[in-house]
């Protein structure tokens, strides 16, 4: 039952970091390219020197 509940937890454990890291790389792609889905467009009205689609 311990081992059970070990292996169990280090499943979790890794589950949540994959969520994370891939939570980041998503961030990171939406930071990179506001127009796409990512942002709302605050950013290419506050830096108009970018490439924001418009």
């Amino acid at each position: 039952m311990k081992k059970a509940a070990l292996w169990t937890g280090l499943a979790l454990c890794i589950a949540f970091i994959t969520w994370v890291a891939w939570g980041l790389l998503r961030f990171d792609h939406d930071i990179d390219r506001p127009r796409e889905g990512g942002f709302s467009g605050w950013q290419c009205d506050a830096d108009r020197g970018r490439d924001c689609g418009s």
